[in-house]
């Protein structure tokens, strides 16, 4: 019967020894790697009022670990979207709060919807949250556009019932602001000017949002 010199057993043992450790340590990675892979897990994305024509994004997301940033696109009709913000992730396994505000809302609803990018490039849209902006009732009575269509500038006429000073705003139709120009306004008929040869050819929006808080809005085409 042959026997085993104790010189040899302890090498046995050692590399019996090293042969797990290295199964143990292969097992683990292989369980991080398997973790780490997992798709991230928009748990929730809502939306809220926090003030006169501004609203609150939240959204939770759950193992978000190939993050590059969330861009916020938002839209009037659930159509068209544009991007209004970003947001950067914040990679780990844990479950991670977000939030966006939207300081100037749309009159009538928001819809927002996020496109998640990651690091290689790639990316993917949550489903869509609407958010309708009721706080103030805008006015086109007494708001008139012209030339429509207008080539290099817009003109408008404004009946105002105070001499105040008022912010003039440009919106594209999917809700992008695109010029925004503080003027005074009259007591009585204004006529004021925009400068928009600037402008790509499209339909655009007009408001104008006086200091006292009344909102006048009206459309217009930019041509050429």
């Amino acid at each position: 019967m042959k026997t085993i010199n104790a010189a040899t057993l302890t090498t046995f043992l050692f590399t019996a020894l090293i042969i797990m450790a290295g199964a143990t340590s292969a097992n683990a990675q292989e369980q991080a790697q398997n973790k780490s892979s997992q798709p991230a897990l928009l748990m929730s994305f809502t939306s809220q009022a926090t003030g006169d024509s501004e609203g609150q994004l939240l959204w939770t997301m759950e193992n978000l670990t190939n993050c590059k940033w969330f861009v916020i696109e938002r839209s009037a009709n659930a159509s068209g979207f544009d991007s209004i913000g970003v947001v950067l992730g914040t990679n780990n396994t844990h479950s991670t709060d977000y939030t966006f505000t939207d300081a100037h809302l749309l009159s009538g609803n928001n819809y927002y919807r996020l496109r998640q990018v990651d690091m290689d490039g790639s990316s993917r849209y949550s489903r869509i949250v609407c958010l309708s902006n009721t706080a103030k009732a805008t006015t086109t009575k007494n708001l008139q556009v012209y030339p429509n269509p207008a080539i290099s500038v817009v003109n408008y006429t404004l009946n105002s019932t105070t001499a105040t000073a008022a912010m003039v705003q440009v919106y594209s139709m999917s809700g992008v602001l695109v010029l925004t120009q503080q003027q005074q306004l009259s007591s009585g008929v204004n006529q004021q000017s925009l400068a928009i040869s600037h402008l790509k050819s499209g339909n655009y929006f007009l408001k104008v949002i006086s200091q006292n808080g009344a909102q006048y809005e009206q459309t217009f085409v930019k041509y050429l």
